[in-house]
């Protein structure tokens, strides 16, 4: 939605916007949160609003007050594992923290969700490829076990959603099949000792060129933060010059909204 011409990036900015005072009203009003109020039932909650607005900042490529969402989010409900599975994956797929803690967080999340849940998969992926990169966390065979579950989730989900061509799988389910395949015999791997285990990390990306979606400067540097609003980033001048027309009306509205907070 950041990217559509026209009005997408200001409806994102009314939605930020409109998302901080819900969240605001419900800090003041307690009882609108409550399952067992007669008027909402718990339906409208800050963690909800928090992890919908943690998806615009991704929209927006702003992956690091996206994740501040999702923190606050789970600071509210520490079993909203919608939320942790969202932080989780962002952190996976860009880098953001360590193996041991990806690797801790994805064991929770595949112990609180369902055996069916739409998500296991992607789950299971990533356990697969932290064990594989990590010698640490585990031998080859374990990662394989992981890779089985994965296949097996895979299937399920297949079984209840619909069956999927291999391009419509998720980033993170692609990326250990092809990891997989060029492992090889894992039984081999695990009885050559002091074998050195492949590295599956790229660079740590907290944010995207909401332009054009760069992680980095043409010239390997930073991105440009947006002066005004503070929440758009931009790989060159170009970028944010190109970009001004569909940004400028969510960019003054922000940063109002910012003045008077």
């Amino acid at each position: 939605l950041g990217s559509v011409q026209g009005r997408g990036q200001e409806l994102i900015a009314i939605a930020l916007v409109r998302i901080d005072r819900l969240v605001a009203y419900l800090e003041e009003h307690p009882e609108i949160e409550d399952p067992d109020n007669i008027i909402m039932g718990g339906c409208l909650t800050r963690k909800a609003l928090l992890y919908q607005k943690s998806s615009l900042h991704m929209g927006l490529g702003n992956y690091k007050k996206a994740m501040k969402d999702l923190t606050q989010a789970l600071e509210i409900d520490e079993f909203y594992t919608q939320a942790r599975e969202s932080r989780a994956c962002v952190w996976a797929g860009r880098n953001l923290k360590d193996d041991e803690t990806i690797y801790a967080e994805f064991r929770r999340i595949v112990r609180e969700n369902h055996v069916d849940n739409r998500g296991n998969e992607v789950a299971y992926a990533f356990l697969a490829m932290a064990v594989l990169g990590n010698s640490s966390l585990g031998t080859f065979k374990d990662a394989k076990a992981w890779y089985d579950k994965m296949l097996k989730a895979s299937k399920r989900r297949d079984e209840i959603y619909g069956r999927r061509r291999q391009d419509e799988l998720p980033p993170a389910v692609q990326s250990a099949r092809r990891k997989f395949r060029e492992c090889g015999d894992l039984d081999i791997l695990d009885s050559v000792a002091g074998i050195e285990r492949m590295t599956l990390r790229s660079s740590t990306t907290k944010r995207a060129c909401l332009n054009c979606g760069a992680t980095a400067a043409a010239d390997g540097g930073g991105l440009s933060q947006c002066k005004r609003c503070k929440t758009a980033y931009y790989c060159s001048r170009e970028c944010q010059v190109k970009d001004w027309k569909e940004h400028k009306k969510m960019c003054k509205m922000l940063e109002k909204e910012s003045s008077n907070a």
